[in-house]
């Protein structure tokens, strides 16, 4: 695994976030209607037309989470509710950006709460994580996570979506429901924030050496 900073300025590749595949507007058309005659098949349908995508930014987000499928099933009952409050049918796809990234932001809200709660209880914070196969790339991946639990819940979101996911820009400023100006100020803290913290893991601060070396950092 190579861990990739873009430039903040870097609008991303078009990814399957970034495109409108032909069709995809009168797919959400056909969608609206179901919800509206109270068809039994939309949240089948819902699922399948965003369950990729869905699944794709929680784990970006979050990586390997026990919480994972249950953070999922919270985000489509919440596209379900909200399905008829979308007008334009090319809105969608952000939309559920949106929908997914508040989704995860307060289930990182819920745990800063409980950690703090459990601050009093050591044999509660001794339940660490089963570490990841010795594999490199897991490992480093593992390590990578660990990283982020420590920024705060915007700046991890931000920088999920931009640095792991590689969400275009203006992708990422949409789905975080906030300016461009404002997510690059995120971005550029999360950057920083995450290099500082890096460099006290050996594994990560090498691989952060080789993106300087080679100008990709």
């Amino acid at each position: 695994m190579r861990l990739r900073l873009v430039a903040d300025d870097d609008p991303g590749p078009a990814g399957p976030q970034g495109r409108r595949a032909p069709g995809a507007a009168r797919d959400w058309a056909e969608l609206v209607e179901m919800a509206r005659r109270g068809d039994a098949r939309t949240g089948a349908a819902l699922f399948d037309r965003c369950e990729a995508q869905v699944n794709r930014i929680v784990w970006r987000v979050l990586g390997a989470d026990d919480s994972h499928d249950d953070l999922v099933q919270q985000v489509f009952v919440a596209l379900l509710k909200g399905l008829l409050r979308v007008r334009d049918p090319e809105a969608f796809p952000g939309w559920v950006a949106a929908v997914t990234v508040n989704t995860v932001r307060s289930e990182l809200r819920r745990r800063r709460i409980r950690r703090l709660w459990l601050l009093g209880a050591p044999e509660a914070l001794e339940q660490a994580a089963a570490p990841a196969p010795p594999h490199e790339a897991r490992e480093l991946l593992r390590r990578t996570y660990a990283v982020l639990e420590k920024l705060p819940s915007d700046e991890r979101i931000a920088f999920g979506l931009r640095y792991v996911d590689e969400m275009p820009l203006a992708e990422v400023a949409e789905a975080c429901d906030c300016s461009l100006a404002t997510i690059k100020r995120r971005l550029r803290s999360a950057k920083a924030r995450f290099r500082r913290l890096a460099h006290h893991d050996p594994m990560l601060a090498e691989r952060l050496g080789e993106e300087s070396d080679d100008g990709s950092g």
